[in-house]
């Protein structure tokens, strides 16, 4: 998360367990964690490879806005931590 979005103050109250995507764009594996940002400021680094920000866009948003903006390859994530975090 610091190379995506500089946060480093993770949180990781709900483990080390982790989901995978299914391979993308040229055989890529995403690894997705549920953790915490306390502090929630996110800055889009640019990065060096690129020479811009790999990103263009962040927003926080509510649960049932966020399974309706993401791409059918992340709603397997979604479905897993959603329960997760539901059951605090």
């Amino acid at each position: 998360m610091r190379e995506e979005a500089a946060l480093d103050d993770l949180v990781l109250r709900w483990g080390e367990v982790f989901r995978e995507t299914e391979p993308y764009a040229g055989g890529k594996v995403a690894r997705y964690y549920v953790a915490e940002s306390p502090r929630g400021v996110v800055h889009l680094p640019v990065s060096p490879s690129l020479g811009r920000p790999e990103h263009h866009e962040y927003r926080w948003v509510t649960r049932a806005e966020a399974r309706r903006l993401l791409p059918p390859r992340l709603q397997e994530i979604f479905s897993w931590a959603s329960p997760l975090v539901e059951g605090e």
